[in-house]
């Protein structure tokens, strides 16, 4: 029988080795931050060039022009959510992010318990606060002065991160086998192949509307707009509009072609009723 003396014994030690190897793994794992970074930004970048809609973020329009910047990216709780299925998804099924499984880093419980999906969730669902107030200030401190060398995720997780060669007992990491890797597979081409199609047969509305915020092809008085079905052609694409303004409805259509770069507006005309 384990006596309850015999069982703290048992765990003291196992936390100072964790703590220890997580120690070694600090300059490593703050490589794979920086690899991770670069990849998610591309994924970003995607993300919100072909789902996101141009958005005035300051200056101002004028009917003759004006000075102003802008943006295009999707609303912000969707990105957070991307985010937080980049890093989830890869430790919860081969407990490692691509940066992490660049530098041969994994994510291991701090007490050297098996390592559940649920604790690999809570780290990653609390790493948008680990990124305040910018560039992952506060879990980089965490991260050196905590001695388990714990971001705010990892501590209420009770995880942390170590080198692959330290987590080698069954369940200390998490690993998918080969099912589990081929349904992951599946699912990253279905993703990029919807993204392919929707940047050609779904993005000119959200084009238009991008056209819209920065008032081009739009007058400065109209309020608000309306598309018909569009009529397809190889690389072109036009959409019957109706336009209000506050005095008149304008009837007329717009006009995108497709190229290297994306969709852009060719051809715009209208006509208003007063």
């Amino acid at each position: 029988m384990i006596s309850p003396t015999m069982a703290v014994a048992a765990i003291v030690p196992a936390l100072s080795d964790q703590a220890g190897f997580a120690r070694e793994a600090r300059l490593a794992r703050f490589r794979a931050l920086v690899i991770d970074v670069i990849v998610f930004g591309f994924i970003s970048f995607v993300v919100n060039s072909v789902y996101g809609v141009t958005e005035v973020t300051s200056g101002f329009i004028t009917a003759s022009g004006g000075m102003y910047s802008t943006t295009t990216a999707v609303a912000w709780p969707w990105l957070t959510l991307v985010g937080i299925l980049y890093f989830t998804v890869p430790e919860a099924m081969f407990g490692a992010t691509p940066g992490k499984y660049w530098m041969r880093l994994k994510v291991v419980r701090l007490g050297g318990t098996p390592l559940g999906v649920g604790s690999v969730i809570v780290r990653n669902l609390l790493k948008p606060i680990d990124f305040l107030p910018l560039l992952y200030l506060l879990g980089g401190v965490l991260v050196f002065v905590t001695r388990g060398s714990q971001r705010l995720g990892d501590i209420a997780a009770g995880t942390t991160v170590v080198s692959q060669h330290r987590a080698l007992d069954p369940g200390a990491t998490r690993r998918s086998g080969r099912t589990a890797r081929r349904w992951l597979a599946i699912a990253l081409a279905a993703a990029a192949l919807f993204t392919i199609g929707f940047d050609y047969f779904g993005r000119p509305p959200l084009v238009i509307q991008g056209l819209f915020n920065e008032r081009l092809g739009f007058g400065q008085d109209v309020v608000n707009y309306s598309l018909g079905h569009p009529i397809w052609g190889f690389g072109q694409v036009t959409y019957p509009m109706t336009l209000r303004t506050s005095i008149a409805t304008c009837i007329g259509e717009i006009t995108l072609t497709w190229s290297v770069i994306g969709w852009n507006e060719s051809a715009n005309n209208y006509s208003c009723i007063s």
